[in-house]
């Protein structure tokens, strides 16, 4: 049975040590710890590779270690040891015979063990065990089978170790055929082969929506990526339209280019939808078929919105007449479509239909005032390059760009200027443009607009904050009137924080009333909570949570329980448990299990009828699809959801593993300090130990960083990936550790960040790390202890070797990495830093800065791609630059041509961590030394 033990998280606390006085042990020669060019690692102990050869070669290697040649075993110094004391002790000729006969009997035995096994496994064989203390506690390992397989990179990217999940697009109760089926709804759709199906919950329906994502038009074959479907007309109904998306261009992290066409199921046609002739357009280019932002139904269906070029326009169904809203449209004014900052950091979406349709409000965005960043792109041909407003015409030669190609976009950095945002209202049926009169400054000009809703057809609620995400301003807007403010709240006064991304607002439509109230998270106390308004126009909310918990998700409404559901890390800072609130007593109950660990996604019906659950950790992931009717009725909600059946090829994964050695892995929260109050300080650590762990042995340390503000890199999820192939391939055990400043444990947490970018995170990371080498010297080589990290872990990871000058950190691998925050987006920086001219932290700790110390590292790797939008190549090159100015050498660089922050054009997405693996192996076996 496929098991993998993932102890339950629990405090560790440590001993300041002084970590001058211990030293490693004197201990006998381990032939495993070789420096021949075979990485010491399970992998090849348990490979049915030249085992033998190895074992002779480490043999020959501990001879070059010891400085002798020894040709002759009588020639051995240890032998010639041990013969002489036996003389002097005058050991009879009986005594020797015994023990020689004893020796023959054992070499015999070893030779028949030896034909049965390779000497690493039957080593194995002798030394694994199931319980191991580590650090004070006990861990019980997963199990280990030298004849299994062992982890790789090649079997990783061949999909081996992948827990599938199911493309499950829940239909609202108006898009449900109308034909076949039962009554109980919990209809969805699904991929089946080349078809796109539509599916019931509970039953064995199945019926065509799509019988081929292939298509013909104008002798082109085109295939359908994605569909958009009529909001309000059953899916069946052969007299309603639907969209299909194809031949997508990524833009940046979300947005993108892609080819739009209205499907109609009478005819089987694709018309692609197009904006009309217009002077902006080069009418020799008529034939070519341009790609839109998007594409997006109104709420009704009766219209179908589209952006292009950064205009809108409107495609009205019934007639297929189409009506330009705007026409500024340039590189520097964005019409309902964000410009990079607002897509990475705000949000992607910036128009809002009112139920009604009689309203369509959007934002415009005016960046004439913002900086341009520069890419040049040395390899991909134009036609692949999404990251621009005007496509190039460049044509290659020979298939090679004789002269790169030039692109440049807005990006406000901090200090600089910001884009403009003004809200507009198209009233559909008048054609009518009107813009919104926001009479309040106190937000300055440069605000954000974090979130907009229409709680009703008359009320549209707007969440805005200052630049610098500081102070909350809730507003209303009622069409034909002003926009007024609701309430504000300063973050940075109430609870030390900043404003962020925000869950959406879950509206609850009131059929007996105009009003409709909603739900939507704020924060009370420190913590993340729910709260219940009762009109659009409130200021004091109910508040439906309480206690030492977060909520982190949105909120979903089921009318026909009056529940409401919600996720939440009740259990631990490191889980997430779905919970829900009986809407009639306030009683809030949970759905998951919260006496056991466990993290989960919840994705719900429209209607919050259906659910479908996604199970990611700790063990083995599943996938399950419920009524939640059935979930109420029983008495025992956990037997539910436990003898349901997973529909993600559950036993497929099961089976791929079954005889596959996987590393222990361990979540923990570990003291570090305690706070002002008294209080311990306790740090997130998950702990990766390497099959056959073995606490005799010495391992290397691997430590992965993040340590953004907010968020979370421990989470109780299963990840056969990148850290556990590290572990498993190079015998190394693996740190990754969020200090403060980041997500899960409330806002007194958090805002260790505030205005305090680059202090705690090498403080807390190195300190942790080097407390982990001292309390388990014994079996960590404190000589092999590195740490990577990615984005802002890059960043991380170069404070952490600024910081600690190799005392405990020997190699570094910094991918993608910030290395000054004066270069990074105004947005994110300022929300945790306020602006340059009023935090001299920018300078202190928010840069690399003393770059002599990267003199005391054994050495350490930059990794960049060169055309990174989002962390500019800028500031690997002002590192580099600052390097050599101070004459750094003991370093590599990896440059990515044409790769975006992923690094995933033309196979680097394999290639960068082939990359890795080979520079921390190459650093595990000495050859930085």
């Amino acid at each position: 049975m496929f098991s993998r033990n993932s102890p339950p998280s629990h405090v560790e606390e440590y001993e300041m040590v002084d970590q001058q006085e211990w030293s490693e042990p004197e201990r006998l020669p381990d032939l495993e710890e070789s420096t021949s060019g075979q990485t010491p690692s399970v992998d090849s102990r348990g490979s049915t590779d030249s085992e033998s050869s190895v074992l002779f070669e480490d043999i020959e290697n501990y001879s070059a270690r010891q400085g002798k040649d020894i040709d002759d075993f009588n020639m051995s110094p240890t032998f010639q040891n041990t013969f002489i004391r036996y003389k002097k002790e005058g050991v009879n000729a009986k005594v020797c015979s015994a023990i020689t006969a004893f020796f023959v009997l054992l070499w015999v035995g070893g030779i028949i063990a030896y034909s049965q096994l390779s000497p690493s496994q039957l080593a194995s064989k002798l030394t694994w065990q199931t319980d191991v203390s580590v650090s004070g506690s006990n861990i019980t390992l997963n199990k280990y089978d030298a004849s299994f397989r062992n982890l790789t990179l090649q079997s990783y990217w061949k999909g081996h170790y992948a827990t599938f999940q199911k493309k499950v697009d829940w239909l609202s109760p108006q898009q449900y055929p109308k034909e076949g089926g039962t009554s109980g709804g919990g209809f969805y759709l699904t991929n089946k082969g080349n078809e796109i199906i539509i599916n019931q919950i509970n039953t064995k329906y199945e019926k065509v929506f799509l019988s081929s994502i292939q298509f013909a038009y104008s002798n082109n074959f085109f295939y359908v990526k994605d569909y958009i479907l009529n909001p309000a007309k059953a899916i069946d109904d052969k007299n309603a339209v639907q969209i299909v998306k194809t031949d997508v261009l990524e833009q940046w992290r979300k947005s993108s280019f892609a080819l739009y066409w209205v499907y109609n199921p009478i005819t089987g046609a694709f018309t692609p939808i197009q904006p009309p002739p217009s002077s902006k357009r080069n009418l020799e280019k008529q034939e070519i078929l341009e790609k839109l932002h998007f594409a997006e139904f109104s709420p009704n269906g009766n219209y179908i919105l589209f952006g292009h070029n950064h205009d809108l326009f409107i495609y009205q169904v019934s007639n297929e007449q189409i009506t330009q809203i705007t026409h500024d449209g340039s590189k520097n004014i964005f019409n309902g479509k964000p410009d990079w900052v607002y897509e990475e950091e705000v949000q992607s979406k910036l128009y809002w239909w009112s139920p009604n349709e009689n309203n369509l409000i959007f934002a415009k965005l005016n960046d004439t005032n913002v900086d341009e960043v520069e890419l040049d792109y040395y390899i991909k041909p134009s036609d692949e390059i999404g990251a621009q407003y005007d496509q190039s015409d460049q044509k290659s030669v020979e298939g090679v760009n004789q002269y790169p190609i030039h692109t440049a976009f807005k990006y406000p950095k901090p200090g600089t200027p910001n884009p403009i945002v003004t809200l507009f209202n198209y009233h559909v049926s008048e054609k009518k443009l009107d813009k919104l009169e926001d009479k309040d400054s106190s937000l300055g000009e440069e605000y954000i607009i974090y979130d907009a809703t229409w709680i009703d057809d008359t009320n549209f609620l707007i969440k805005n904050t200052d630049r610098t995400s500081r102070v909350l301003a809730r507003k209303l807007y009622q069409p034909g009137s002003e926009i007024k403010v609701i309430n504000m709240q300063n973050a940075t006064a109430e609870y030390n924080g900043w404003i962020e991304k925000q869950f959406p607002i879950t509206v609850i439509r009131n059929k007996d009333s105009p009003e409709n109230k909603y739900i939507d998270v704020i924060v009370q106390n420190g913590r993340n909570r729910l709260a219940l308004f009762d009109n659009a126009s409130s200021s004091s909310p109910k508040i439906l949570t309480d206690g030492e918990f977060d909520v982190i998700s949105k909120a979903v409404f089921d009318p026909v329980e009056n529940f409401i559901y919600f996720l939440t890390n009740t259990r631990s800072s490191m889980d997430s448990h779905l919970m829900g609130i009986d809407m009639n007593d306030s009683k809030m109950t949970p759905i998951t299990n919260i006496e056991e660990d466990g993290f989960y996604e919840a994705h719900f019906s429209p209607d919050g009828q259906f659910l479908n659950l996604f199970y990611s950790g700790p063990e083995q992931p599943w996938q399950k699809l419920f009524n939640m009717a059935d979930i109420h009725e029983s008495e025992n909600k956990k037997e539910i959801i436990v003898k349901a059946k997973a529909i993600n090829y559950y036993d497929v994964t099961k089976t791929n593993l079954n005889n596959v050695n996987i590393p222990t892995v361990v979540f923990k929260e570990i003291r570090i300090d305690k706070d002002k109050d008294g209080n311990p300080i306790k740090l997130n650590v998950k702990e990766i130990l390497p099959p056959n762990f073995n606490t005799q042995r010495k391992y290397p340390l691997f430590v992965h960083v993040y340590g953004g503000p907010g968020s979370q890199n421990v989470q109780k999820q299963f990840d056969i990936g990148f850290l556990n192939i590290i572990s498993a391939k190079l015998d190394a055990i693996v740190l990754v550790i969020d200090p403060r400043g980041t997500g899960g444990k409330g806002w007194k947490f958090a805002s260790y960040a505030t205005n305090n970018i680059g202090y705690w995170e090498p403080r807390d990371i190195t300190t942790l790390t080097s407390e982990y080498i001292a309390v388990n010297k014994k079996f960590i080589d404190k000589d092999k202890v590195a740490l990577w990290g990615w984005s802002y872990g890059g960043f991380t990871t170069l404070k952490c070797l600024e910081y600690d000058h190799g005392e405990t950190f020997k190699f570094g691998m910094a991918v993608a990495p910030v290395t000054n925050w004066l270069f990074y987006d105004s947005i994110y920086t300022e929300r945790y830093m306020n602006k340059p001219d009023q935090n001299p932290n920018y300078e202190k700790h928010a840069q690399i800065k003393d770059f002599n110390q990267f003199k005391s590292p054994k050495r350490f790797l930059i990794v960049h791609g060169t055309s990174d939008d989002n962390v500019h190549i800028q500031n690997s090159m002002w590192f580099i630059d600052r390097l050599t100015y101070n004459k750094v050498e003991n370093f590599d660089v990896q440059i990515f041509p044409d790769s975006a922050h992923d690094i995933s054009y033309d196979n680097a997405a394999s290639v960068v961590y082939d990359r890795l693996f080979n520079w921390v192996r190459d650093a595990f076996m000495g050859k930085f030394d």
